[in-house]
């Protein structure tokens, strides 16, 4: 989940004392004192916008219905001096999702703003399995029928191709026409696999032997491993984690693959993995770079979501599922570009399964906080 928030506070002292709460509750908090400073940035970018009600140019009640339009997602939570009840109703009918007044309790401040954020949360995991559900009824059946309209194309191609035999123009149109078979067929089972519901079955697994298998058999299946390097960073790092080693697979698959798409020139891709804490249990990080031409702002935001993607051919459904994958297993995952070039991508592991609890807080650290270097 976003843990980015954004302080709207006219009052310095009040502004620097939100903001070091929230930074050490491991936020990343930026913090502005006026609506006007407010204005220049993008809100939908904020998962919660902490709002003093009256500020030296408007009032809370004049720019929640801007906030609602430009940021629909984010939860404003409505702080003031000001005990009223009449304003209380005011900012809850324009929009805002809670209210605390002034002088404001850290361990008050700090369960507010988890909550908004664990009811974001649950309401995002609702629209998804709505919308899960109602593709994968869809491609059950759309799959059963195509695959049985593409194996009667097929065989009457493989009969064609022995009628044809000889005439090498005839059998190129015809491997032509296999290609796209096969990629409907690839397209298909995408959509019914990120539809499909996750069950793991976990094992002790080390992870090196598990990236190291799945680039092998990467580069014997691609043209694009030519002069491709697979570096690693690992030296003293514990690398078992209870995983399911089909799913990691694919994690890594996905990762891999992406980066030599990626680089433009001989893909150089490195996997540093560090102990990390997810939720205040034991966890690894691991994070995977290369040498690529980087990733956008917007795009390191929305590469995850489902269909979206940044290459000219693809169905932008593979990253989506390595991050339901590692939402599975209670991680998380987020993309940037790493501070030397290129693309990074950071992935959370719980070292056990048996920590992980449906309310269990996912934390996305910031680029500030990757230690995997």
């Amino acid at each position: 989940m976003n843990r980015r928030l954004l302080v709207i506070e006219d009052d310095r002292d009040t502004l620097a004392n939100l903001c070091d709460i929230l930074e050490l509750d491991g936020y990343a908090v930026t913090g502005v004192d006026s609506l006007a400073k407010a204005a220049r940035l993008n809100w939908a970018d904020y998962s919660v916008i902490l709002l003093d009600r009256k500020l030296p140019d408007g009032t809370a009640d004049e720019i929640l219905p801007q906030i609602r339009r430009r940021a629909p997602r984010a939860a404003v939570i409505v702080i003031t001096g000001y005990a009223d009840l009449q304003s209380t109703i005011s900012a809850i009918r324009a929009g805002a999702a809670d209210y605390l007044l002034k002088p404001i309790q850290p361990e008050l401040l700090q369960a507010t703003v988890e909550r908004s954020i664990r009811i974001q949360r649950m309401e995002t995991q609702l629209v998804q399995s709505e919308r899960l559900a109602a593709i994968g009824q869809m491609m059950a059946v759309l799959t059963h029928e195509s695959r049985n309209i593409l194996n009667r194309g097929n065989a009457a191609l493989e009969m064609l191709e022995m009628d044809l035999e000889g005439t090498p123009a005839a059998l190129e149109y015809i491997a032509r026409i296999k290609k796209s078979h096969n990629d409907l067929t690839r397209l298909h089972e995408e959509v019914r696999n990120y539809a499909a519901p996750i069950e793991l079955e976990c094992a002790d697994w080390d992870l090196a032997s598990l990236w190291r298998q799945t680039w092998a058999n990467l580069l014997k299946s691609s043209c694009q491993g030519n002069g491709a390097e697979l570096r690693e960073a690992v030296d003293g790092v514990d690398l078992k984690c209870e995983v399911d080693g089909f799913r990691l697979d694919q994690v890594f698959h996905n990762l891999f693959e992406n980066s030599l798409a990626a680089c433009r020139g001989p893909a150089r891709i490195e996997v540093a993995c560090c102990d990390d804490e997810l939720g205040g249990k034991p966890a690894l990080r691991i994070v995977v770079r290369d040498n690529g031409p980087g990733l956008k702002a917007e795009d390191a935001q929305r590469i995850f979501m489902p269909f979206y993607t940044t290459k000219p051919k693809g169905t932008g459904l593979g990253l989506a599922i390595v991050s339901r994958i590692l939402e599975a297993h209670g991680g998380a995952i987020f993309a940037q570009s790493s501070p030397g070039g290129g693309a990074e991508f950071v992935l959370t592991l719980p070292r056990s399964q048996k920590s992980v609890g449906d309310e269990q807080t996912l934390r996305s650290h910031g680029a500030a906080a990757v230690g995997c270097r």
